[in-house]
């Protein structure tokens, strides 16, 4: 008698023991689990990597709408982060490499010639914004400021006029005046003598309309922000020069 109920028991905790695991298989295979650090669950996430920014102050690309990195409050940003298929060259210099002094207070200081390519499609015209991310004066580093290019123009030679209409490239062409005086057009490049040697950035930027919305900004700062706003695309060049 013992002997059949000790035979019972061990039975039904055989039982019990195989219906606990059949329970605790069923609860490992939910769809509830909570997902897994940097899975977007409860767990806790890993954090986004840094996207990386310049971090001279450049406006790549196209700006997204933060201050710029060279302060001043313009409303323009990194050209960088918008950066696509243009590309921007110079018959005077190579990218990364040294601006020759006639573009300088040391020579005559004319205009850059640059040429540039890739611009989306639906491009009506160009702008070029050239700074010295060296002297960020506050975000009052612009050397050249020149928008509503036309969109058959593709180059522009050395020498522009110092002119608000210069022609070339025409076609209705406008400059503003850069950040160290009242001349318009391009301002040579004058940084004070001897080191540091200075960083300078030519962007070049597609517009998608003809005439660029101005919406009453004046001067280089808000011109540029304008351009930013407007652009579909941009490449850019850097070069450096030191003061002889």
């Amino acid at each position: 008698m013992t002997r059949a109920m000790t035979t019972t028991g061990a039975r039904t905790v055989v039982a019990l023991v195989a219906a606990t695991l059949l329970v605790a298989s069923a609860a490992c295979d939910s769809d509830d689990d909570p997902a897994p650090v940097g899975a977007g669950g409860d767990g806790g996430s890993s954090p986004t990597p840094d996207g990386g920014g310049d971090g001279d102050g450049s406006v790549p690309g196209r700006d997204s709408g933060g201050a710029d990195d060279a302060g001043g409050g313009d409303g323009a940003t990194n050209d960088d982060a918008n950066a696509g298929a243009m590309a921007l060259t110079s018959s005077a210099f190579t990218a990364g490499g040294v601006i020759p002094a006639a573009h300088s207070c040391d020579g005559v200081g004319t205009s850059i010639p640059v040429a540039w390519s890739g611009a989306p499609a639906g491009t009506q015209s160009y702008a070029v914004v050239m700074r010295d991310l060296t002297n960020t004066n506050g975000g009052n580093n612009y050397h050249w400021v020149l928008w509503d290019i036309p969109a058959t123009t593709t180059s522009l030679a050395a020498g522009v006029p110092k002119v608000a209409s210069p022609d070339p490239p025409g076609g209705g062409a406008k400059q503003t005046n850069w950040s160290f005086g009242g001349e318009i057009g391009y301002g040579h490049m004058c940084p004070i003598a001897g080191p540091p040697t200075h960083e300078y950035e030519l962007v070049v930027y597609a517009i998608p309309s003809a005439t660029l919305p101005l919406a009453g900004a004046t001067g280089p700062n808000a011109i540029h922000a304008r351009i930013v706003a407007e652009a579909s695309d941009s490449g850019s060049l850097k070069g450096s020069y030191t003061k002889q």
